[in-house]
C-alpha cells in the first residue's frame, strides 16, 4: 500500500471545479503544497496534510476573478447620486482624488479592497489615472499588497485638453517612465503593472500608439474603456471617424490579444466578431449599468461570437458597494433587462411568463471565474481547481449560511441572494495563503482602515469644497 504524499493543506468539502468539465465533486478534496493545487479527487484523499479546512458542510470554489475598478474612487464612493456624468467628472472626481497623495490613495482604495475581499474576490484590476501627485498609484498598489489580493494594475494617461483639466495632463514620457517605475517596484507573482489610457479620445493618437506598444513590448495587458463616454462626438466630430471604437483600434493596429475592451457597449455591428478574431477579451460592468439606469446591456453579441468575457464592478462612485456576487447577479439581471427593451423596441409581443429568460447562475459564476482570468490572460495560472493551478480559493461554511439552505438549487441560492455573508466564507485564498477569515482581513486592521478612509474624505472635503455634491436630491433634512 502507497504511503499518502505529504501536503501543505487538504481542503475537504462540495468542490466546484470549474474544470473543462464543469465538474461538481460531492465528496471532495483539494491539496494544496507552496501555493500551487498537486491534486484533486473524491472519496480517501491520499495526502497526509499539514492542515486540513473545510468538512462536510463546506463549499471550496475558485476565487472571483474581478476585471475592473477604479479603487482610488474610494474617497468618492456612492457620490455619483443625483449627478450627470460631465458634472461629476469635473466636479468632484478629478479634484478630490487629484488631491490624493500616497497616503490618501492607500486608505482611499483599502476600504473597497477589503470589501473585494470580503466577497471573495481572490484577483482583481486597478484603472489609475489621476496623476497629480506621482505617487498616487503607489498608494493603491500598497493597499493591494497589504490586503494580499492578486492585481492587475493599469496606469492610465489622460492628456487630451478637452476630456482632461490642465493639472491632471502627463507627456507621454512621464507616463512611460513613471509606469516602468512601479513594474519595477511593484511586479510580483500576484501584482503585474502595465499602461493604458481611459479611452481612445483621453490622449492624443501618437501617445495611445505609444502605450500599446509599451504593453506588446512588456508583454503586459492594454486595458481601454471602449467605447468610453466620450468616444461618441470625439471620435466623430474631432478625429473624423463614423465608424466604431472597436472599428478605429482594428484600423490603427491596436487590435490583439493583449487587449481587453472595459465596458464594450452600444457597438456596432460586426464589432463582436472582429474582437474574437482579434484573440481580444472585454470586460463586461452590469452592476453600473444597472445603477446608472442603462437598459441597452448586452453580452450575447460577445459569447454568441466567441469572445472571451470577464465581469467587473467599475469604480466606488458610480458602483457602490464592492459585493462581486451582486455584479454577478446584475450580469443576469441586466441582460434580462436589456432583451426585454429590445422586444419593446421591436414591437415583439408575447405572453408574459412563456419566454425562458436569459442565462444561468452557473453562467455567471463562470465569467466571475475562469471566464474573467482568461480576459486577464491568468487562465493556464487560476480560474479554476486543477491541478498545477496556483491556489486561489473560497472555502464557504454552509452550515452558517440560511441564503443557501435549502441547497438543492445551491448556485441560484448564492448568486440571487447576493452571495454568502462575508462571515460565513470561512476562508479566502490567494496562492494557498489565507488573506480572509469570516469577514476578517487577515494581513490589515479592519476597523482602522474604516476609521482612516472617513477622516481621508472629511480631509479632502475641507481641502476641495466638493461635499456640496453629497446628498443631491435628497428630502431628508441632515444635520
Amino acid at each position: 500500500m502507497n504511503e499518502p504524499s505529504p501536503c501543505d493543506v487538504l481542503i475537504r468539502g462540495r468542490i466546484i471545479t470549474m474544470d473543462t468539465d464543469r465538474r461538481v465533486l460531492s465528496d471532495g478534496w483539494v491539496a494544496v503544497t507552496d501555493g500551487a493545487i498537486v491534486g484533486v479527487g473524491t472519496g480517501p484523499a491520499p495526502y497526509q496534510p499539514r492542515e486540513t479546512w473545510g468538512g462536510d458542510d463546506h463549499l471550496v470554489m475558485p476565487g472571483l476573478v474581478n476585471t475592473h475598478t477604479h479603487l482610488v474612487q474610494g474617497c468618492i464612493r456612492s457620490m455619483a447620486e443625483g449627478t450627470r456624468f460631465q458634472e461629476r467628472l469635473f466636479g468632484f472626481y478629478y479634484p478630490m482624488t487629484g488631491a490624493c497623495d500616497e497616503e490618501r490613495s492607500y486608505w482611499s482604495a483599502m476600504t473597497p479592497t477589503l470589501d473585494l475581499l470580503r466577497s471573495g474576490v481572490t484577483t482583481t484590476t486597478d484603472d489609475h489615472f489621476t496623476h497629480a501627485n506621482k505617487r498616487s498609484m503607489d498608494g493603491v498598489l500598497r493597499a493591494l499588497t497589504d490586503a494580499g489580493i492578486r492585481a492587475r494594475a493599469a496606469r492610465l494617461l489622460v492628456n487630451d485638453p478637452l476630456a482632461v483639466p490642465e493639472e491632471l495632463r502627463e507627456d507621454i514620457e512621464t507616463a512611460l517612465s513613471e509606469t516602468d517605475r512601479l513594474a519595477a517596484a511593484y511586479d510580483s507573482d500576484t501584482m503585474s503593472v502595465t499602461a493604458s489610457t481611459i479611452g481612445i479620445t483621453y490622449v492624443s493618437e501618437s501617445d495611445l500608439r505609444a502605450l500599446y506598444k509599451w504593453t506588446l513590448d512588456n508583454d503586459k495587458q492594454f486595458d481601454i474603456h471602449a467605447p468610453s463616454m466620450m468616444d461618441g462626438a470625439y471620435l466623430k466630430d474631432v478625429r473624423g471617424w463614423a465608424g466604431g471604437s472597436f472599428e478605429w483600434l482594428h484600423s490603427e493596429g491596436m487590435l490583439d490579444k493583449h487587449v481587453i475592451g472595459i465596458h464594450a457597449q452600444n457597438i456596432r455591428p460586426g464589432e463582436a466578431e472582429l474582437l474574437a478574431r482579434a484573440g481580444a477579451s472585454v470586460s463586461l460592468v452590469p452592476d453600473m449599468e444597472l445603477i446608472l439606469g442603462m437598459v441597452t446591456f448586452d453580452s450575447r453579441r460577445y459569447l454568441d461570437a466567441g469572445v472571451t468575457v470577464g465581469l467587473g464592478l467599475d469604480g466606488p462612485v458610480v458602483s457602490y458597494g464592492h459585493n462581486f456576487w451582486l455584479g454577478m447577479r446584475s450580469y443576469l439581471m441586466a441582460q434580462r433587462i436589456g432583451d426585454s427593451a429590445r422586444k419593446l423596441v421591436r414591437g415583439d409581443k408575447g405572453h408574459f411568463g412563456d419566454e425562458l429568460l436569459f442565462g444561468s447562475a452557473e453562467e455567471a459564476l463562470e465569467l466571475g471565474t475562469i471566464g474573467g482570468a482568461r480576459a486577464l490572460g491568468l487562465g493556464d495560472r487560476i480560474g479554476s481547481l486543477e491541478v498545477g493551478k496556483e491556489a486561489d480559493l473560497l472555502v464557504i461554511d454552509l452550515s452558517t449560511e440560511p441564503t443557501a439552505a435549502p441547497d438543492g438549487a445551491l448556485l441560484a441560492n448564492l448568486v440571487w441572494s447576493g452571495g454568502p455573508a462575508p462571515d460565513s466564507i470561512d476562508r479566502v485564498v490567494v496562492r494557498g495563503r489565507t488573506v480572509m477569515r469570516r469577514g476578517q482581513p487577515v494581513q490589515v486592521d479592519l476597523k482602522e482602515a474604516v476609521r482612516r478612509a472617513n477622516e481621508v474624505q472629511r480631509e479632502l472635503f475641507q481641502e476641495t469644497g466638493c461635499d456640496s455634491f453629497l446628498r443631491r436630491g435628497s428630502t431628508w433634512q441632515w444635520s
